[in-house]
């Protein structure tokens, strides 16, 4: 069979790249013969191979398993009938739709990872085109199709008194298009989280969606691909994210457990752990309740090594954040493994809509899981949800307020929210106001009215008020025609105060007239006017301050 090196010199560059980010490797070199042999060295270690195949499906194992047995190798027109077809993509449609990610079969989920090649061959005197294991790899295939692992047992609990349940259904989606929107309108989003629990979880969606490709990893915003991503019916976009999140290498749940600092230069596959998790999940019965401790207890007894082998417990850099202790060998498996699979279970597994969550009373963390009601279909990938359209239109107030819902069009808030003052966010209710300031910030964006006015026809509808239009043309054409402001009022008992007042030199800490008797202050001259007040022979008291 053709070796490795004959397999990966047969795609660009950007097809390698893929390769080397699916298989959770570094490669190099100055031309693409040179990342190909780095790429090749790389993916040629026997432990690189073993958790590659603790990744993958049960049908590509059954393919692999398939072509040993053919001696490595099968004519491409069986191996196509029995595990589909390969699309054929330029380097441009393969950036824009993301093949190694989201595969149409098994044959391309394959075909990505190297793991098979197609060439022509001799066979029985003649050329045949054939899909075929590269050499070096041939030897390391399992014999039959195996599991990612046995089912570990685990013992159900009885039926409990919950005083919380958490089920994060499909929020996340509006979670994403918020931290969108905050990053695109402010430039940050560090005020989404009024505590450290919030905090916890929007770092962990800001590193998801920078790991997919949904924020620019240069300049921090929304990246070209999250407006796709916001257009997406609601059906099609939690599979799609929980399906970019399960091949994902660049997401890594280990450096991201709250308990945990992973420093220095070591790395790790994020995947295989990541599987190894979900496959002993897939096993569990529907709707029934399972204690967190007892499935760490049970990872343990089964495969304590499923995160870290070998050398890694103590050639990988953990210590405990709170007082940097050095976390290393099998011993430190309670502050490193445990707090893992809390950390995926409670976090990103419920997060994602795959867990539901349960609490025991007096309890601050989640004791209890089951599987979601959604996790066969997010896990089978190319699944698509029967959720609600979201067709709400935009309510408009006359003060310029709109009022939108978590059924209003994710595209749409993210738009709007462009150019309004947020003054409320909320799972279900997300409330902007259009004022001046904000129309203003817009501009400076490169945002103008005309866009918002088109914005608010398409999305409000008959909701959209015609003096809040021509409120926005107004301002468009003539800028500001009116502010509120807080002001500090003088009154007087004679207008020949005024007048006195006016002479002193206290004269500069005074503003418009607004009565023969009344004056506006100045904040920082209060103490002046006060001061020439009792000059004058008068008395004065300052009301609404201490």
């Amino acid at each position: 069979m053709p070796g490795i090196l004959a397999c990966l010199n047969t795609h660009d560059i950007s097809f390698l790249r893929s390769t080397a980010e699916l298989w959770g490797v570094n490669a190099g070199g100055k031309d693409l013969q040179d990342y190909a042999r780095s790429l090749a060295v790389a993916i040629t270690s026997e432990l690189e191979f073993q958790d590659m195949l603790a990744s993958l499906t049960q049908d590509c194992l059954i393919a692999l398993a398939d072509l040993k047995q053919h001696g490595g190798s099968l004519p491409w027109s069986v191996f196509s009938r029995r595990y589909g077809q390969i699309r054929q993509m330029g380097a441009g449609k393969r950036s824009r739709e993301k093949p190694h990610i989201f595969p149409i079969s098994t044959a391309e989920r394959l075909w990505y990872r190297a793991l098979i090649g197609r060439d022509f061959i001799q066979q029985d005197g003649r050329l045949t085109e054939v899909a075929y294991v590269p050499e070096e790899l041939l030897p390391w295939l399992p014999e039959a199709p195996k599991t990612l692992g046995a089912a570990i047992p685990l013992v159900k609990v009885a039926p409990v008194q919950l005083t919380r349940q958490l089920a994060w259904q499909d929020r996340i989606l509006d979670d994403s298009c918020t931290l969108l929107a905050a990053l695109r309108r402010f430039g940050e989003a560090d005020g989404l989280a009024s505590d450290a629990e919030e905090q916890v979880y929007w770092r962990v969606l800001r590193a998801l969606l920078s790991a997919l490709d949904l924020i620019d990893a240069k300049t921090e915003l929304p990246a070209p691909a999250a407006r796709p991503f916001l257009e997406m019916p609601r059906g099609r976009a939690l599979p799609w994210l929980v399906t970019a999140w399960s091949y994902s290498s660049k997401f890594n749940e280990l450096r991201l457990v709250p308990q945990l600092l992973c420093e220095g230069p070591w790395g790790n596959n994020p995947i295989p752990p990541r599987c190894y998790i979900l496959s002993q999940l897939a096993t569990l019965e529907d709707s029934q309740w399972y204690s967190l401790q007892g499935l760490i207890d049970a990872v343990y007894a089964d495969n304590p090594d499923f995160l870290r082998q070998g050398g890694d417990y103590n050639a990988w850099i953990i210590t405990r954040r709170s007082d940097k202790a050095l976390l290393h060998g099998l011993e430190s498996w309670i502050e490193v493994e445990a707090p893992y699979i809390r950390f995926l279970i409670s976090g990103p597994l419920a997060w994602l809509g795959l867990i539901e969550l349960g609490w025991e009373e007096g309890l601050q963390a989640p004791v209890y899981f089951r599987k979601s009601a959604w996790f066969d279909a997010l896990t089978r990938g190319n699944a698509e949800l029967d959720l609600p359209d979201e067709d709400a239109l935009v309510a408009v107030s006359a003060d310029g307020t709109l009022t939108l819902t978590n059924r209003t069009p994710r595209i749409a808030r993210y738009q709007l929210s462009r150019f309004g003052e947020w003054l409320e966010v909320s799972p279900k209710r997300y409330r902007i106001r259009l004022t001046p300031a904000s129309l203003q910030a817009a501009a400076r964006q490169g945002l103008e009215v005309r866009h918002l006015i088109a914005l608010l026809r398409k999305y409000a509808g008959t909701n959209l008020l015609p003096s809040l239009v021509a409120a926005l043309q107004r301002w468009e054409a003539h800028g500001r025609e009116a502010v509120i402001k807080q002001a500090w009022v003088l009154k007087l008992s004679a207008p020949e105060v005024l007048q006195a007042l006016r002479e002193s030199p206290a004269a500069g800490s005074l503003g418009e007239a607004l009565s023969p008797v009344a004056v506006i202050v100045k904040p920082d001259g209060i103490e002046k006017v006060r001061m020439a007040l009792a000059r004058l022979g008068y008395l004065s008291d300052l009301e609404g301050m201490p």
